[in-house]
């Protein structure tokens, strides 16, 4: 389903214990689903080396405190996105395809980004800390906010770790959003009128690329901090090589 309705998968819960997931992020494991290599499923890491959003909670007892649940918080933003959008968002973000049973918890299944090859994509910083060349991005980075600012997609930053890079068939690149979704503001006023939400996103637009640049001028990640990091930095634990998915 992609029109960002709850649906809760009913039978035998999928099994992902055994198997390695594609992506490690700092509150979440990305799996490919096993059943459809076009999307992923996103479950909660358990662990105790997971980032914990709002552990200082102040004045809370620790008994009320709750764990930030970012499957659900992004369930909510891609279901507002497609109500308005429809289907066109696809271009740039994933759709949400509903939640699913699992051995590791609930899951959240959502598109999942492969090049032309079948190969999973990799993101903008793997690959400009592997040696592609920046300025190649270029034109899918100016398309992408093209799209962000004519939709007033409001988002968290733009970060290299979150941007998926497609690799198409006739060698170009898209490039996809697929985390640090929603308005981080206390008072979301961008959200309500429609020229401030466009200067918010006109922002986040101007202040990436320079950020990219300097990622890349850093020298990108290396082995040794993604060998001492709790999460994966953004690059693929693997790429779940399916030579007949198609990508574009």
């Amino acid at each position: 389903m992609a029109n960002g309705e709850l649906k809760i998968h009913q039978g035998q819960p999928i099994l992902l214990k055994d198997k390695t997931p594609f992506g490690v992020g700092g509150r979440r494991l990305c799996f490919t689903h096993p059943d459809d290599p076009g999307k992923c499923v996103k479950v909660l890491r358990q662990d105790e080396d997971k980032t914990i959003r709002g552990k200082k909670t102040g004045f809370v007892p620790a008994r009320f405190r709750r764990t930030y649940d970012n499957n659900a918080h992004e369930r909510q933003i891609l279901t507002k996105i497609f109500k308005r959008i429809g289907p066109e968002m696809q271009q740039h973000l994933p759709l949400y395809h509903g939640m699913i049973e699992t051995d590791l918890g609930p899951g959240m299944v959502l598109d999942l980004v492969r090049d032309a090859d079948g190969k999973i994509s990799r993101s903008l910083r793997e690959l400009i800390s592997t040696g592609h060349e920046l300025e190649q991005f270029r034109p899918a980075f100016d398309q992408f906010g093209e799209f962000m600012l004519k939709h007033v997609v409001l988002t968290r930053s733009f970060l290299d770790h979150n941007l998926a890079m497609q690799h198409k068939s006739d060698g170009s690149w898209q490039m996809y959003m697929i985390d640090g979704f929603g308005d981080p503001a206390w008072l979301p006023v961008a959200n309500w009128f429609r020229s401030l939400g466009e200067k918010k996103v006109q922002r986040r637009i101007a202040s990436a690329w320079t950020r990219f640049e300097q990622f890349r001028d850093s020298g990108g990640v290396t082995q040794e901090l993604i060998e001492n990091s709790t999460w994966g930095q953004g690059f693929l634990n693997h790429r779940g090589e399916t030579p007949t998915a198609k990508a574009g």
